[in-house]
Protein backbone atom coordinates (compact mmCIF):
# COMPACT_ATOMS: atom_id res chain seq x y z
CA UNK A 1 0.00 0.00 0.00
CA UNK A 2 1.03 3.34 -1.26
CA UNK A 3 2.01 6.33 1.88
CA UNK A 4 1.70 9.66 0.71
CA UNK A 5 2.80 13.07 2.72
CA UNK A 6 0.58 16.04 2.32
CA UNK A 7 2.32 18.52 0.32
CA UNK A 8 1.68 21.00 3.67
CA UNK A 9 3.70 18.76 6.31
CA UNK A 10 5.49 20.45 8.50
CA UNK A 11 8.40 17.85 7.60
CA UNK A 12 8.65 19.04 3.95
CA UNK A 13 8.24 22.12 4.40
CA UNK A 14 11.40 21.78 6.38
CA UNK A 15 12.92 19.91 3.86
CA UNK A 16 11.92 22.38 0.98
CA UNK A 17 13.00 25.52 3.15
CA UNK A 18 16.42 23.80 3.70
CA UNK A 19 17.06 22.72 0.16
CA UNK A 20 16.21 26.26 -1.40
CA UNK A 21 18.91 27.67 1.04
CA UNK A 22 21.51 25.69 -0.81
CA UNK A 23 20.47 26.34 -3.81
CA UNK A 24 20.44 29.87 -3.10
CA UNK A 25 24.07 29.63 -1.44
CA UNK A 26 25.37 27.27 -4.54
CA UNK A 27 23.92 30.06 -6.74
CA UNK A 28 26.25 32.35 -4.66
CA UNK A 29 29.06 30.07 -4.91
CA UNK A 30 28.75 29.92 -8.58
CA UNK A 31 29.62 33.62 -9.35
CA UNK A 32 32.72 34.48 -10.15
CA UNK A 33 35.18 36.02 -7.01
CA UNK A 34 35.63 39.38 -8.44
CA UNK A 35 31.38 40.18 -8.41
CA UNK A 36 31.55 38.35 -4.75
CA UNK A 37 34.42 40.76 -3.99
CA UNK A 38 32.11 43.77 -5.57
CA UNK A 39 29.29 42.93 -3.28
CA UNK A 40 31.68 42.65 -0.02
CA UNK A 41 32.69 46.14 -0.79
CA UNK A 42 28.91 47.08 -0.07
CA UNK A 43 29.52 45.62 3.29
CA UNK A 44 31.33 47.29 6.35
CA UNK A 45 34.29 46.01 6.85
CA UNK A 46 33.57 43.92 10.05
CA UNK A 47 30.52 41.99 7.96
CA UNK A 48 32.70 41.17 5.27
CA UNK A 49 35.28 40.09 7.75
CA UNK A 50 32.75 37.75 8.78
CA UNK A 51 32.05 36.37 6.05
CA UNK A 52 34.91 34.05 5.83
CA UNK A 53 33.30 31.64 8.45
CA UNK A 54 30.44 30.88 5.32
CA UNK A 55 33.06 27.97 3.34
CA UNK A 56 36.37 27.32 2.71
CA UNK A 57 36.07 29.59 -0.51
CA UNK A 58 35.16 32.59 1.47
CA UNK A 59 37.87 32.22 3.82
CA UNK A 60 40.06 35.05 2.13
CA UNK A 61 37.83 36.47 -0.39
CA UNK A 62 37.43 39.50 1.59
CA UNK A 63 41.35 40.17 1.58
CA UNK A 64 40.92 41.45 -1.58
CA UNK A 65 37.97 43.72 -1.28
CA UNK A 66 39.24 47.86 -2.08
CA UNK A 67 37.14 49.53 0.99
CA UNK A 68 38.51 49.44 4.52
CA UNK A 69 36.58 51.39 7.22
CA UNK A 70 37.43 51.18 10.85
CA UNK A 71 35.31 53.37 13.64
CA UNK A 72 36.42 53.21 17.25
CA UNK A 73 33.24 53.44 18.88
CA UNK A 74 34.92 53.82 22.38
CA UNK A 75 37.78 52.70 24.96
CA UNK A 76 36.19 49.82 26.25
CA UNK A 77 37.21 47.66 22.91
CA UNK A 78 40.34 48.77 22.10
CA UNK A 79 42.46 46.33 22.24
CA UNK A 80 39.91 44.36 20.27
CA UNK A 81 39.62 47.69 17.87
CA UNK A 82 43.56 47.75 17.42
CA UNK A 83 44.29 43.86 16.81
CA UNK A 84 41.14 43.48 14.28
CA UNK A 85 42.95 46.39 12.00
CA UNK A 86 46.29 45.02 12.43
CA UNK A 87 44.77 41.68 11.57
CA UNK A 88 42.57 42.96 8.93
CA UNK A 89 45.61 44.99 7.58
CA UNK A 90 48.00 42.00 7.49
CA UNK A 91 45.82 39.56 5.74
CA UNK A 92 44.36 42.09 3.26
CA UNK A 93 46.26 40.45 -0.28
CA UNK A 94 48.61 42.94 -2.62
CA UNK A 95 45.76 44.24 -4.27
CA UNK A 96 45.15 48.08 -4.13
CA UNK A 97 43.11 49.35 -1.56
CA UNK A 98 40.80 52.11 -3.35
CA UNK A 99 39.40 53.52 0.09
CA UNK A 100 40.64 53.52 3.41
CA UNK A 101 38.60 55.59 6.52
CA UNK A 102 39.88 55.59 10.28
CA UNK A 103 38.25 57.19 13.19
CA UNK A 104 39.50 56.40 16.45
CA UNK A 105 41.53 57.73 19.46
CA UNK A 106 45.32 58.00 19.09
CA UNK A 107 46.49 57.77 23.23
CA UNK A 108 49.93 56.30 23.09
CA UNK A 109 48.99 54.54 19.66
CA UNK A 110 51.03 57.14 17.22
CA UNK A 111 53.31 54.41 15.66
CA UNK A 112 50.62 52.27 15.41
CA UNK A 113 48.69 55.06 13.68
CA UNK A 114 51.34 55.55 11.13
CA UNK A 115 52.26 52.08 10.57
CA UNK A 116 48.70 51.68 8.74
CA UNK A 117 48.91 54.66 7.22
CA UNK A 118 51.94 53.40 5.75
CA UNK A 119 50.53 50.20 4.74
CA UNK A 120 47.82 51.67 2.77
CA UNK A 121 50.06 53.91 1.05
CA UNK A 122 51.47 50.98 -0.40
CA UNK A 123 48.74 49.44 -1.19
CA UNK A 124 48.21 52.72 -3.48
CA UNK A 125 44.90 54.20 -1.88
CA UNK A 126 43.33 56.88 -3.69
CA UNK A 127 40.70 58.05 -0.83
CA UNK A 128 42.06 58.11 2.56
CA UNK A 129 40.30 59.74 5.73
CA UNK A 130 41.42 60.50 8.83
CA UNK A 131 39.48 61.01 12.50
CA UNK A 132 41.83 61.34 15.13
CA UNK A 133 41.11 61.95 18.64
CA UNK A 134 42.37 61.75 21.94
CA UNK A 135 46.15 62.63 21.32
CA UNK A 136 48.24 61.54 24.59
CA UNK A 137 51.80 61.84 22.77
CA UNK A 138 52.94 64.04 19.99
CA UNK A 139 51.82 62.22 16.26
CA UNK A 140 54.33 63.03 12.93
CA UNK A 141 52.42 61.77 10.14
CA UNK A 142 55.35 60.19 8.07
CA UNK A 143 56.58 61.10 4.91
CA UNK A 144 55.45 58.69 2.88
CA UNK A 145 51.60 60.03 3.21
CA UNK A 146 52.99 63.31 1.42
CA UNK A 147 54.79 62.08 -0.86
CA UNK A 148 51.94 59.14 -2.32
CA UNK A 149 51.26 59.38 -6.09
CA UNK A 150 47.97 57.45 -6.08
CA UNK A 151 46.13 59.72 -3.33
CA UNK A 152 43.48 61.74 -4.92
CA UNK A 153 41.05 62.41 -2.19
CA UNK A 154 42.56 63.61 1.84
CA UNK A 155 40.33 64.07 4.69
CA UNK A 156 42.10 64.90 8.20
CA UNK A 157 40.45 66.00 11.29
CA UNK A 158 42.25 65.95 13.83
CA UNK A 159 42.88 68.63 16.75
CA UNK A 160 46.89 68.32 17.07
CA UNK A 161 49.59 70.14 15.45
CA UNK A 162 50.11 69.53 11.59
CA UNK A 163 53.98 68.40 11.43
CA UNK A 164 54.56 68.14 7.80
CA UNK A 165 57.99 67.44 6.19
CA UNK A 166 60.14 69.07 4.35
CA UNK A 167 58.96 67.37 1.11
CA UNK A 168 55.60 67.55 0.23
CA UNK A 169 53.98 66.24 -3.16
CA UNK A 170 50.63 65.53 -3.96
CA UNK A 171 50.77 64.77 -6.88
CA UNK A 172 47.61 63.42 -7.91
CA UNK A 173 45.39 65.10 -5.22
CA UNK A 174 41.99 66.63 -6.01
CA UNK A 175 39.95 66.78 -2.94
CA UNK A 176 41.55 68.06 0.50
CA UNK A 177 39.21 69.13 3.12
CA UNK A 178 41.19 69.40 6.89
CA UNK A 179 39.63 70.03 9.92
CA UNK A 180 40.47 71.75 13.54
CA UNK A 181 44.12 70.95 11.83
CA UNK A 182 47.03 73.40 14.12
CA UNK A 183 48.83 74.84 11.50
CA UNK A 184 52.60 74.53 12.63
CA UNK A 185 54.39 77.37 11.06
CA UNK A 186 54.49 79.39 7.86
CA UNK A 187 56.93 77.51 6.17
CA UNK A 188 55.24 74.07 6.41
CA UNK A 189 51.90 75.53 5.73
CA UNK A 190 53.24 76.65 2.23
CA UNK A 191 54.87 73.87 1.77
CA UNK A 192 51.61 72.23 1.86
CA UNK A 193 49.59 74.36 -0.40
CA UNK A 194 52.01 73.97 -3.31
CA UNK A 195 52.50 70.84 -3.11
CA UNK A 196 49.33 69.95 -4.20
CA UNK A 197 49.37 71.21 -8.54
CA UNK A 198 46.22 69.23 -9.35
CA UNK A 199 43.75 70.60 -6.18
CA UNK A 200 40.08 70.82 -7.40
CA UNK A 201 38.31 71.03 -4.03
CA UNK A 202 39.54 72.47 -0.48
CA UNK A 203 38.10 73.07 2.37
CA UNK A 204 40.00 74.68 5.89
CA UNK A 205 36.92 73.97 8.36
CA UNK A 206 37.73 75.56 12.32
CA UNK A 207 41.32 74.93 12.10
CA UNK A 208 44.07 77.07 13.84
CA UNK A 209 46.65 79.62 11.97
CA UNK A 210 47.98 81.19 15.13
CA UNK A 211 51.35 80.09 14.61
CA UNK A 212 51.07 81.12 10.73
CA UNK A 213 51.69 85.02 9.82
CA UNK A 214 51.07 84.23 5.91
CA UNK A 215 50.36 81.95 3.30
CA UNK A 216 49.20 81.79 -0.45
CA UNK A 217 46.94 79.25 -1.45
CA UNK A 218 47.70 78.95 -5.21
CA UNK A 219 46.64 75.61 -6.64
CA UNK A 220 46.46 76.79 -10.24
CA UNK A 221 43.39 74.37 -11.08
CA UNK A 222 41.46 75.40 -7.81
CA UNK A 223 37.52 75.58 -8.30
CA UNK A 224 35.78 75.30 -5.19
CA UNK A 225 37.34 76.65 -1.82
CA UNK A 226 35.06 76.18 1.49
CA UNK A 227 36.65 77.46 4.79
CA UNK A 228 35.00 78.18 8.39
CA UNK A 229 36.28 79.48 11.64
CA UNK A 230 33.72 78.90 14.12
CA UNK A 231 35.03 76.93 16.91
CA UNK A 232 31.77 75.66 17.45
CA UNK A 233 32.37 72.09 19.43
CA UNK A 234 29.89 69.52 20.77
CA UNK A 235 29.76 68.19 24.54
CA UNK A 236 30.58 64.89 23.12
CA UNK A 237 34.52 65.97 21.71
CA UNK A 238 37.11 65.28 24.07
CA UNK A 239 39.25 67.95 23.08
CA UNK A 240 36.66 70.90 23.55
CA UNK A 241 38.74 72.52 26.39
CA UNK A 242 41.89 72.14 24.61
CA UNK A 243 40.69 73.62 21.70
CA UNK A 244 38.27 76.27 23.09
CA UNK A 245 41.68 77.47 24.80
CA UNK A 246 43.75 77.44 21.42
CA UNK A 247 40.26 79.53 19.79
CA UNK A 248 40.86 82.31 22.65
CA UNK A 249 44.49 82.18 21.86
CA UNK A 250 44.46 83.04 18.06
CA UNK A 251 41.76 85.94 19.23
CA UNK A 252 44.31 87.51 20.58
CA UNK A 253 46.67 87.89 17.25
CA UNK A 254 45.79 89.95 14.14
CA UNK A 255 45.16 87.11 12.11
CA UNK A 256 47.04 85.38 9.50
CA UNK A 257 46.66 86.90 6.29
CA UNK A 258 45.46 84.01 3.47
CA UNK A 259 45.93 85.50 -0.12
CA UNK A 260 44.05 83.05 -2.51
CA UNK A 261 45.20 83.26 -6.04
CA UNK A 262 41.76 82.27 -8.02
CA UNK A 263 42.69 82.11 -11.72
CA UNK A 264 40.70 78.85 -11.57
CA UNK A 265 37.88 79.43 -8.74
CA UNK A 266 34.50 78.89 -9.64
CA UNK A 267 33.11 78.72 -6.03
CA UNK A 268 33.84 80.16 -2.74
CA UNK A 269 32.49 79.83 0.72
CA UNK A 270 33.33 81.56 4.55
CA UNK A 271 31.35 80.53 7.50
CA UNK A 272 32.40 82.27 10.92
CA UNK A 273 34.30 84.85 12.44
CA UNK A 274 36.91 87.14 10.75
CA UNK A 275 39.90 86.45 12.78
CA UNK A 276 41.91 85.78 9.87
CA UNK A 277 42.35 88.38 7.32
CA UNK A 278 41.48 86.75 3.62
CA UNK A 279 41.56 88.75 0.16
CA UNK A 280 41.71 87.17 -3.54
CA UNK A 281 44.52 87.74 -6.03
CA UNK A 282 43.00 87.91 -9.35
CA UNK A 283 39.54 86.11 -8.69
CA UNK A 284 37.47 86.93 -11.83
CA UNK A 285 36.43 83.74 -12.08
CA UNK A 286 34.08 83.03 -9.33
CA UNK A 287 30.63 82.78 -10.17
CA UNK A 288 28.85 81.86 -7.01
CA UNK A 289 29.98 83.06 -3.24
CA UNK A 290 29.07 82.96 -0.15
CA UNK A 291 29.71 84.98 3.32
CA UNK A 292 28.04 83.76 6.77
CA UNK A 293 29.11 85.64 8.95
CA UNK A 294 29.40 85.91 12.84
CA UNK A 295 30.28 89.09 14.96
CA UNK A 296 33.24 88.79 17.33
CA UNK A 297 33.33 91.46 20.19
CA UNK A 298 32.93 95.26 19.03
CA UNK A 299 36.34 95.72 19.76
CA UNK A 300 37.01 93.92 16.59
CA UNK A 301 34.44 96.15 14.97
CA UNK A 302 36.51 98.27 12.80
CA UNK A 303 38.88 95.61 11.74
CA UNK A 304 36.14 93.32 10.98
CA UNK A 305 34.50 95.66 8.78
CA UNK A 306 37.92 95.78 6.71
CA UNK A 307 38.09 92.71 6.28
CA UNK A 308 34.47 92.38 5.45
CA UNK A 309 35.26 94.85 2.69
CA UNK A 310 38.41 92.75 1.31
CA UNK A 311 36.62 89.91 0.98
CA UNK A 312 33.45 91.85 -1.34
CA UNK A 313 35.90 93.65 -3.27
CA UNK A 314 37.01 90.26 -4.47
CA UNK A 315 34.10 89.44 -5.32
CA UNK A 316 33.23 91.78 -8.17
CA UNK A 317 32.66 89.04 -11.10
CA UNK A 318 30.28 86.67 -8.94
CA UNK A 319 26.78 85.71 -10.37
CA UNK A 320 25.49 84.31 -7.50
CA UNK A 321 25.86 85.86 -4.15
CA UNK A 322 24.77 85.00 -0.14
CA UNK A 323 25.17 87.32 2.17
CA UNK A 324 25.09 87.00 5.88
CA UNK A 325 23.29 90.59 7.36
CA UNK A 326 25.64 90.33 10.55
CA UNK A 327 28.53 90.90 7.80
CA UNK A 328 26.91 94.11 6.15
CA UNK A 329 25.83 95.14 9.54
CA UNK A 330 29.67 95.50 10.69
CA UNK A 331 30.41 97.37 7.27
CA UNK A 332 28.65 99.94 8.58
CA UNK A 333 31.75 100.50 10.56
CA UNK A 334 33.75 102.08 7.87
CA UNK A 335 31.65 103.62 6.12
CA UNK A 336 33.72 105.13 4.38
CA UNK A 337 34.13 102.20 2.45
CA UNK A 338 30.81 102.22 0.82
CA UNK A 339 31.89 104.40 -2.12
CA UNK A 340 34.82 101.75 -2.89
CA UNK A 341 32.57 98.54 -3.13
CA UNK A 342 32.66 96.43 -6.56
CA UNK A 343 29.80 97.04 -9.16
CA UNK A 344 28.68 93.64 -9.55
CA UNK A 345 27.89 93.61 -13.08
CA UNK A 346 27.09 89.73 -13.43
CA UNK A 347 25.29 89.75 -10.06
CA UNK A 348 21.47 87.79 -10.93
CA UNK A 349 21.14 86.04 -7.96
CA UNK A 350 21.05 87.60 -4.63
CA UNK A 351 20.46 86.16 -1.16
CA UNK A 352 20.41 87.71 2.16
CA UNK A 353 20.26 85.55 5.08
CA UNK A 354 20.22 86.23 9.05
CA UNK A 355 19.20 85.18 12.04
CA UNK A 356 16.78 87.75 12.82
CA UNK A 357 15.36 89.95 11.28
CA UNK A 358 16.44 91.79 8.36
CA UNK A 359 16.00 95.43 8.35
CA UNK A 360 15.80 96.81 4.57
CA UNK A 361 17.21 100.31 5.70
CA UNK A 362 20.35 98.95 6.45
CA UNK A 363 22.75 101.54 4.26
CA UNK A 364 25.42 98.43 3.17
CA UNK A 365 21.85 96.26 1.92
CA UNK A 366 20.71 99.09 -0.12
CA UNK A 367 24.45 100.26 -1.05
CA UNK A 368 24.78 96.45 -2.43
CA UNK A 369 21.65 96.29 -4.42
CA UNK A 370 22.48 99.70 -6.13
CA UNK A 371 25.60 98.28 -7.43
CA UNK A 372 23.83 95.11 -8.87
CA UNK A 373 22.36 96.51 -12.11
CA UNK A 374 22.04 93.33 -13.24
CA UNK A 375 19.93 91.87 -10.68
CA UNK A 376 16.96 89.40 -11.28
CA UNK A 377 16.51 87.06 -8.21
CA UNK A 378 16.16 88.36 -4.99
CA UNK A 379 15.85 86.60 -1.90
CA UNK A 380 15.37 87.67 1.91
CA UNK A 381 16.22 84.03 3.71
CA UNK A 382 14.16 85.53 6.84
CA UNK A 383 11.36 88.45 7.49
CA UNK A 384 12.58 91.86 6.14
CA UNK A 385 11.12 94.54 7.81
CA UNK A 386 11.16 98.51 7.48
CA UNK A 387 10.08 100.42 10.57
CA UNK A 388 7.24 102.62 10.00
CA UNK A 389 8.22 105.73 10.82
CA UNK A 390 10.02 105.33 7.24
CA UNK A 391 6.81 106.60 6.00
CA UNK A 392 8.45 108.36 2.68
CA UNK A 393 10.28 105.64 0.78
CA UNK A 394 11.63 108.39 -1.59
CA UNK A 395 14.30 108.64 1.09
CA UNK A 396 14.80 105.02 1.25
CA UNK A 397 14.38 104.26 -2.37
CA UNK A 398 16.53 107.42 -3.41
CA UNK A 399 17.93 106.29 -5.61
CA UNK A 400 16.10 103.23 -6.46
CA UNK A 401 18.24 100.86 -7.64
CA UNK A 402 18.60 100.60 -11.52
CA UNK A 403 17.96 96.66 -11.07
CA UNK A 404 14.35 97.81 -9.55
CA UNK A 405 13.44 99.17 -12.79
CA UNK A 406 15.22 96.93 -15.38
CA UNK A 407 15.55 93.27 -14.79
CA UNK A 408 14.95 92.10 -11.05
CA UNK A 409 12.47 89.86 -12.12
CA UNK A 410 11.70 87.88 -8.84
CA UNK A 411 11.39 88.58 -4.93
CA UNK A 412 11.28 86.07 -2.37
CA UNK A 413 10.57 86.71 1.21
CA UNK A 414 10.69 83.58 3.92
CA UNK A 415 9.83 83.46 7.76
CA UNK A 416 7.01 86.24 6.61
CA UNK A 417 5.00 87.17 10.31
CA UNK A 418 2.96 89.75 8.94
CA UNK A 419 3.63 92.38 11.37
CA UNK A 420 3.52 96.13 10.88
CA UNK A 421 7.05 96.59 10.36
CA UNK A 422 7.03 93.76 7.67
CA UNK A 423 4.13 94.57 5.48
CA UNK A 424 5.64 98.11 5.06
CA UNK A 425 8.60 96.67 3.83
CA UNK A 426 6.51 94.64 1.14
CA UNK A 427 4.96 97.77 0.52
CA UNK A 428 7.66 99.79 -0.28
CA UNK A 429 9.15 96.48 -2.76
CA UNK A 430 5.89 96.45 -4.51
CA UNK A 431 6.24 100.38 -5.04
CA UNK A 432 9.68 100.42 -6.46
CA UNK A 433 9.76 97.52 -8.89
CA UNK A 434 9.19 98.36 -11.91
CA UNK A 435 10.69 95.30 -13.78
CA UNK A 436 8.71 93.17 -11.25
CA UNK A 437 7.19 89.55 -12.46
CA UNK A 438 6.51 88.30 -9.08
CA UNK A 439 6.69 88.28 -5.24
CA UNK A 440 7.02 85.53 -3.44
CA UNK A 441 5.65 85.56 0.10
CA UNK A 442 6.25 82.25 2.20
CA UNK A 443 4.77 82.21 6.02
CA UNK A 444 6.05 80.87 9.08
CA UNK A 445 3.72 79.09 10.51
CA UNK A 446 5.38 80.00 14.02
CA UNK A 447 4.57 83.74 14.08
CA UNK A 448 0.19 82.90 13.47
CA UNK A 449 -0.25 80.04 16.17
CA UNK A 450 -1.56 82.11 18.87
CA UNK A 451 -4.04 83.30 16.45
CA UNK A 452 -7.23 81.13 16.90
CA UNK A 453 -8.48 80.94 13.06
CA UNK A 454 -4.76 80.52 11.36
CA UNK A 455 -5.69 80.36 7.76
CA UNK A 456 -8.60 83.24 8.21
CA UNK A 457 -5.19 85.48 10.12
CA UNK A 458 -3.22 84.76 6.45
CA UNK A 459 -6.39 85.10 4.39
CA UNK A 460 -6.39 88.50 5.49
CA UNK A 461 -2.78 89.66 5.61
CA UNK A 462 -2.71 88.44 1.67
CA UNK A 463 -5.67 90.15 1.07
CA UNK A 464 -3.88 93.25 2.53
CA UNK A 465 -0.91 92.83 0.57
CA UNK A 466 -2.94 92.24 -2.94
CA UNK A 467 -4.29 95.95 -1.97
CA UNK A 468 -0.82 97.85 -1.58
CA UNK A 469 -0.12 99.99 -5.00
CA UNK A 470 2.22 97.95 -7.74
CA UNK A 471 4.12 100.29 -10.25
CA UNK A 472 4.92 96.28 -12.19
CA UNK A 473 1.48 96.24 -14.05
CA UNK A 474 2.38 92.33 -15.02
CA UNK A 475 3.78 91.64 -10.67
CA UNK A 476 1.42 88.82 -9.06
CA UNK A 477 1.91 87.94 -5.46
CA UNK A 478 2.41 84.04 -3.88
CA UNK A 479 1.61 83.91 -0.67
CA UNK A 480 2.43 80.49 0.46
CA UNK A 481 0.89 79.20 3.71
CA UNK A 482 1.70 77.61 6.66
CA UNK A 483 5.62 76.74 5.53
Amino acid sequence: MDVSFPLNSGKNRKFRKKQNAKKRRKRIDDLPDLIIQHILSYLSTEEAVRTSILSKRWKYLWTSIPKLDFDEEGLDRRMMFMKFVERVLALHDPSDIKKFSLSCNVQYDTSHINAWICSVVMHKVQVLKLYLRNFQEPLALLPCLFTCESLEVLILHMFHSLKLPSSISFSSLKFLALEKVIFSDDYSTQQLFTGCPILEDLSIIDCIWKNVKAVCISSPMLQRFFITDKYLLDDENDDKDDLNAEADDQNDFNGCQVVIFGTSLKSFSFDGQLINDYCFYNPSSIVDASIQFFKRDAEYNFLDAHRVFKLLSGLGNVEKLTLDVDALEVLSYAKELFAHLPVFYKLTRLNFESAFPIEFDLEALLTIIRNSPCLNYLSFGTQVCLPTYCGNHDLIMNPVPSCFVTNLKTIEIFGFGGDEKEMHAVKILLGSASALERIVIICDEFYFEFHEDLKKKQKEIFEQILLFPRVSRSCTVHFLLGI
